[in-house]
């Protein structure tokens, strides 16, 4: 039995399920008092489910690319059938968005009138459309935030987190498309580094960072949070981004992008981490 689950878990990338439960369980501890503990149940299960049908939707029309990228995936290596991938994700939508509804008319709003459709049109047509596909991802990446606020009833909890995830997803999403350039040029999908080269493409993801640092501290210096925040976002945020900038911007030297994308979402653990206990 274990084996047979063990693929469906991997379709919905365990590590991004992480992700997204921190992100509602850090805006809940935002909190005072805490909210209910149905509600940031709920709020969990929802994104969880959402997440794993976006998920499996972008492995369905990547399975040709995947073969290349990424061939020990659930779908390019056989393990499940595109069909049963399919009712797989069928599932996971309806049941996010069920919780949804639980959650309230907003709640609902965002996950069946914005994020299911934007899913689908990002999986079908916006990842072949340099840099929209990665704003795209970005914005409902940050758009986790936004939900989590509204199911706790105060929305102004979610602008500086939701800042934050969008830029750091916005440039983690080009460096994975540089780490998946192979296999994306071969099969035409026109990526930002398919469509202006690799070099190019380092060089925009680098002056990305670039405007990202100054913004880094801004929130301390704002008085918004303390300097547990400061001494996190700074040192344990903005240095290893400015190593990632570094390196980016040495275009003749060759990186690890599957290593530089692993590192960057380490750093949105640690910067969510930075965002809780600054408000301590």
């Amino acid at each position: 039995m274990n084996q047979k689950i063990k693929p469906y878990i991997m379709l919905a990338r365990p590590a991004n399920i992480a992700l997204v439960t921190t992100v509602i369980l850090i805006t809940s501890a935002f909190f005072s008092p805490y909210p209910p503990v149905w509600k940031v149940l709920l709020s969990v299960l929802c994104v969880a489910c959402i997440t794993a049908a976006g998920n499996t939707l972008n492995d369905l029309f990547d399975i040709e690319i995947d073969r290349i990228n990424k061939p020990k995936r659930p779908l390019p290596s056989g393990t499940i059938l595109p069909e049963n991938a399919k009712r797989y994700m069928y599932v996971l939508f309806v049941l996010g968005n069920v919780f949804a509804l639980i959650l309230g008319f907003w709640n609902l709003v965002i996950s069946l009138i914005i994020v299911t459709p934007s899913l689908y049109w990002y999986a079908r047509r916006l990842r072949n459309v340099p840099l929209a596909g990665n704003v795209m991802v970005a914005f409902l990446s940050s758009l986790t935030f936004v939900f989590a606020a509204l199911a706790f009833k105060d929305i102004s909890m979610a602008y500086i987190p939701a800042l934050y995830c969008f830029m750091i997803s916005l440039i983690r999403e080009i460096v994975k498309d540089l780490e998946d350039l192979r296999g994306d040029g071969i099969n035409n999908s026109n990526t930002l580094p398919v469509a202006v080269g690799e070099t190019s493409a380092r060089v925009i993801a680098a002056i990305m960072i670039l405007f990202f640092l100054p913004i880094i501290p801004l929130p301390y210096l704002a008085g918004l949070y303390n300097q547990w925040f400061f001494f996190i976002a700074v040192f344990a945020v903005g240095v290893p981004m400015v190593i990632i900038m570094v390196k980016l911007f040495q275009v003749r030297h060759e990186v690890n992008y599957y290593q530089f994308a692993s590192i960057m979402k380490i750093i949105m653990f640690i910067g969510l981490l930075g965002l809780f206990i600054g408000r301590l």
